[in-house]
């Protein structure tokens, strides 16, 4: 309520400011400081040309691009504005409004029908939300108004498109009023890249805009001022003369989560030093994953750089492949390593780390206004407007080659930082204990292991998710075991690990695993060593109690977990077995909690989001599944949703080989016996990997079923 009241008092302060300065009616008409300009004005000429589009090769600059003709058209759908010219000029070109082609008309009109009936749970309320910002701007200030930049980066390609849903939407409920080709702006730039121009001419005839474009030397705060100033809408009179000069709204692809978003809403008056327009935000709310969501949804085009691996735009002096999106493992030529497309990257606050940072230049004037005049190129300009992202810490420091495919899927974290380790990357493994004893279900004894337990994980940022009690019995506690392993990460057990009969839990854990029981060589060691005051007699005879002690499955893992420990820790895989005795059991928990927090990291995790539904897939993944057995995956088919159909997930396995199905397809492979837990690195690497592997195939086989590699947990799922 707090931020609707805020905008709305933004469009009155903006109306009052314009009804003060001009004293004409209707209230938003308005005049702008003249005598700022004209002395500018003057100073350039316009190159009008045929459309300045086409099947050129993109090379060279927008104005090399816009002088093939021979014969100058005002109906051209690209217009250039160049140095010294005259006013009168300038009014003419910017007074041409041609009409918009019937058949660009229905196209758009058939977008916004298409975007309007979307029933994605992701992209509809952002969709929503975006276009009654911009029937909102069309009502305010009329097709001729309204416009927008037009730089060919991504934020600015959703843009164009909503926009021209939005005006087809106009004309529509508006039959009175004549179809006006979408009026955009561009500022050329002597580092362009070819690929964007080639885009933005193909982009401009395909759509049938208005493209008035800057010729370099143009400087940005004087070609705002010019479109500002001159934008005379044909057919209006004052008192001064048949036409006159009406307030603009201004599109921009500005998120909340840019540097020059701050205290920006989705209505945002310039700032004083600028000329006065309105700035529009419709996709204030988006993040980077919206904006491909959005693109690759409607299948829309996008410049093709995006799809080599760069992620922001700028030029070509300072941008670069976004190096989290390196492929891991690729075959380099020229030491150049290829890149997955933007849409897989992952972490969203990599965004920039392929921009080169520039020294930051004392400013001209303090602002956070997104059309800030400042020493930097036209370029940067533009794409500080429309394509910036929210990673301008993160590119300070930039991420390695090796880093492929971005950070972490995230769910809900601790709020306990003393377990960070455990808590990696913001998604906690998940403890569960097993207490096993008749004596505990039967009262003869207190429960003082839970206790002990929670304190020990609770003082290392562990969580403890789930306590299970189990009398002596074989079955019992097989089944329990089975069911922690499908709710936690990792299960401890506490009793029935003694010489007497009813100590069944080896043999229990055993059973669970499908392990053989062996007499382990290094616990009967042990046991000669305690039996002969420290000192070890191989002669030593251990007694059936001993003997018994010493059987443990064959994928025992005898773990010292402090220096103080004279008795190691039992690891069976993802199971710890600890004793009974409360004192024993509470000084194996504080040692155990430690390693957990310290140790047990979680690999970084992938969430791919699929178009396709997952019968068409199972080969694909199958494949992979068998070559990468260190991966977990999980495939989740979602019937009934239009416009995904299938969430595949990797993550690394803790224990090699350890294979536990994710899915309701039989997708899981049984690996080897190993007890050894996995590093962090060996995980990560190991996902990694497979993801490559996976998206690779997809891409051969299913090309373009991929609409994006997400970082939220627990948007579609928990």
């Amino acid at each position: 309520m707090a931020m609707a009241i805020v905008r709305v008092c933004d469009l009155l302060l903006f109306y009052f400011l314009v009804s003060i300065s001009l004293n004409l009616s209707p209230a938003y008409v308005h005049s702008f400081s003249k005598h700022s300009s004209r002395s500018l004005t003057r100073r350039l000429n316009i190159n009008m040309s045929g459309t300045g589009t086409g099947t050129g090769t993109g090379t060279g600059t927008a104005a090399e691009a816009d002088t093939s003709s021979k014969n100058p058209s005002m109906n051209s759908n690209w217009r250039t504005l160049s140095k010294d010219t005259s006013d009168s000029d300038i009014e003419s070109l910017l007074a041409v409004r041609t009409q918009w082609s019937q058949e660009q008309l229905q196209e758009s009109l058939d977008l916004y029908n298409k975007i309007t009936s979307c029933e994605d749970s992701y992209a509809a309320p952002m969709i929503q939300d975006a276009l009654t910002h911009l029937d909102q701007a069309y009502r305010l200030y009329g097709p001729s108004s309204t416009i927008c930049s037009f730089n060919g980066g991504k934020d600015a390609v959703v843009i164009l498109h909503l926009i021209r849903a939005a005006a087809a939407h106009y004309y529509n409920k508006n039959k009175d009023v004549q179809p006006e080709r979408p009026r955009v702006i561009y500022f050329d730039h002597k580092d362009e890249f070819p690929e964007i121009l080639t885009f933005l001419q193909d982009t401009v005839r395909e759509c049938d805009l208005d493209m008035i474009a800057f010729q370099e030397g143009v400087s940005f705060g004087d070609g705002l001022r010019i479109i500002v100033d001159k934008n005379i809408v044909p057919g209006t009179t004052t008192t001064e003369g048949p036409s006159r000069v009406f307030p603009m709204a201004f599109v921009l692809g500005t998120r909340s989560s840019d540097p020059n978003a701050f205290g920006q809403g989705n209505f945002a008056p310039s700032s004083h030093y600028m000329p006065p327009f309105m700035r529009v935000n419709p996709v204030l709310d988006w993040t980077y994953g919206h904006i491909w969501h959005f693109l690759r949804l409607f299948k829309l085009p996008y410049c093709s750089l995006y799809d080599q691996g760069y992620t922001s735009l700028g030029t070509t002096k300072d941008t670069f492949p976004c190096p989290a999106l390196a492929v891991a493992g690729s075959s380099k030529t020229d030491d150049v390593p290829r890149f997955w497309p933007a849409y897989m990257l992952q972490d969203w606050g990599l965004e920039r780390a392929g921009r080169v940072k520039k020294e930051k230049s004392k400013p001209k004037a303090k602002s956070t206004d997104a059309l800030a005049p400042s020493d930097d190129s036209v370029k940067t300009q533009m794409s500080t407007m429309t394509d910036l992202g929210a990673a301008e810490k993160a590119a300070s420091a930039p991420a390695p080659l090796a880093a492929v495919n971005v950070a972490p899927m995230s769910d809900a974290g601790s709020a306990d930082t003393r377990g960070e380790s455990f808590n990696s990357n913001g998604i906690q493994r998940s403890v569960g204990l097993l207490i096993i004893g008749d004596e505990i279900l039967k009262g003869m004894t207190t429960d003082l292991n839970s206790k002990a337990a929670a304190l020990a994980l609770r003082a290392q940022g562990v969580p403890l998710s789930k306590i299970s009690v189990v009398s002596d019995c074989q079955e019992s506690i097989v089944a329990e075991i089975k069911r922690l392993q499908r709710d936690v990460d990792v299960v401890i057990t506490s009793g029935g690990v003694g010489p007497t009969h009813d100590d069944v839990t080896i043999k229990s854990v055993a059973d669970t695993l499908s392990v053989d029981l062996m007499l382990h060589e290094g616990m009967a060691k042990l046991l000669r060593e305690k039996m002969n005051g420290g000192e070890e007699s191989k002669n030593a005879k251990l007694t059936q109690a001993q003997v018994k002690m010493a059987t443990l499955p064959s994928n025992v893992n005898l773990r010292y977990l402090s220096p103080e420990d004279d008795w190691p820790t039992i690891q069976c895989h993802n199971i710890f077995i600890l004793p009974g005795v409360p004192q024993f059991f509470a000084k194996k928990m504080d040692s155990l909690a430690v390693y957990l927090s310290s140790q047990l990291e979680r690999s970084i995790m992938f969430k791919v989001i699929l178009s396709v539904d997952e019968p068409s897939i199972v080969p694909v993944l199958n494949g992979v599944v068998e070559r990468h057995p260190n991966v977990c995956f999980g495939s989740y088919p979602f019937v009934g949703q239009p416009d995904f159909k299938t969430v595949l997930t990797l993550e690394g396995r803790l224990i090699e080989g350890d294979a536990r199905r994710n899915s309701h397809l039989n997708l899981s492979l049984e690996g080897g016996k190993s007890p050894q837990l996995m590093t962090k690195e060996q995980m990560d690497s190991n996902v990694k990997a497979a993801l490559d592997d996976l998206i690779n195939e997809l891409e051969n086989r299913e090309k373009g079923s991929i609409l994006r590699v997400d970082n939220k947990g627990g948007m579609l799922f928990s």
